[in-house]
């Protein structure tokens, strides 16, 4: 809906109750544009009364806390919320409830936007904080109340003061490239897992083309000296060729089959040719020996 009009109807109601605080959550706020986020804030300005509000992309059920996230006053460049954008139901839920009773969320309008790039400084901060021992109380109000450029401001006055490095920023480096590296590892997993599924999956549509091809010849008459594993075994390039192709239709993805199957029978003949060369080369070798 319009998250302008919903939230003016919650000043109202607020208005006209003795309610002092209120705090809002606006879930899939894509449509909050800078003006958006100045009359929701003006909508809420009442004397006696204070308000926050945070928005987030649209909602996801993953547990609270498994992501870090960024923080930016709403409707600014980066506190716009982009269509796609997610975020945990359980997380916001903290958040919209954290907010109402901290000062430092009193009378802001705020986006949060989950943060996974590990050598994002959000990401860093958020994570060292938890490890650090904070509460969840504790570290949400740090980070509105301080957040990445204090923590940047702090890192770049200790350089200055204390240019040598400590054992604490070598663990800080090594923890930093274990994350790296443990992320890099993850996406290379999924790849190949993802990758492992597409041969399978292919190789049992390859295989299943070639028991309909040796059906159908059978039956008319143009095979009756093999077995159907050994037609298999001798058409499994052209069979490896109707998998992957049927595999990307059938998930999705743009083919051409007349082309590709032209180029298939291209290459084929090239490669036959080769193996003829190949195979003249190595009997006039041993003509050439007697």
């Amino acid at each position: 809906g319009n998250d302008v009009e919903a939230v003016q109807k919650i000043g109202a109601l607020v208005r006209a109750t003795d309610v002092e605080n209120v705090s809002i959550l606006l879930t899939g706020a894509s449509s909050v544009t800078a003006d958006a986020a100045q009359e929701i804030v003006d909508s809420l300005k009442m004397e006696g009364k204070s308000f926050t509000v945070i928005s987030v992309g649209e909602l996801k059920d993953t547990p609270e806390g498994s992501v870090p996230y960024s923080i930016d006053d709403m409707g600014t460049v980066n506190g716009t919320i982009a269509d796609g954008d997610t975020f945990s139901r359980d997380e916001s839920i903290r958040l919209v409830t954290e907010c109402l009773g901290l000062e430092s969320g009193r009378d802001k309008a705020l986006t949060f936007k989950e943060c996974s790039d590990v050598n994002a400084t959000e990401f860093k901060l958020v994570k060292g904080l938890r490890e650090g021992g904070y509460s969840r109380p504790q570290e949400i109000d740090h980070m509105i109340s301080k957040g990445s450029a204090a923590y940047i401001e702090a890192c770049a006055n200790w350089t200055t003061k204390a240019p040598k490095r400590t054992q604490f920023d070598e663990w800080m480096k090594g923890e930093e490239e274990k994350l790296k590296l443990e992320s890099e590892q993850a996406v290379n997993r999924k790849e190949e897992e993802k990758e492992a599924a597409r041969k399978g999956e292919s190789e049992d549509i390859a295989r299943e083309w070639a028991k309909r091809d040796f059906f159908r010849k059978g039956m008319s008459g143009e095979i009756s000296d093999m077995t159907e594993e050994e037609y298999i075994e001798s058409i499994w390039d052209r069979a490896t060729f109707e998998g992957d192709l049927r595999w990307r239709q059938l998930n999705g993805m743009e083919t051409d089959e007349e082309k590709e199957l032209e180029d298939f029978k291209s290459k084929q003949d090239k490669k036959k040719e080769a193996m003829l060369e190949r195979a003249k080369a190595s009997l006039a070798e041993l003509l050439d020996e007697e």
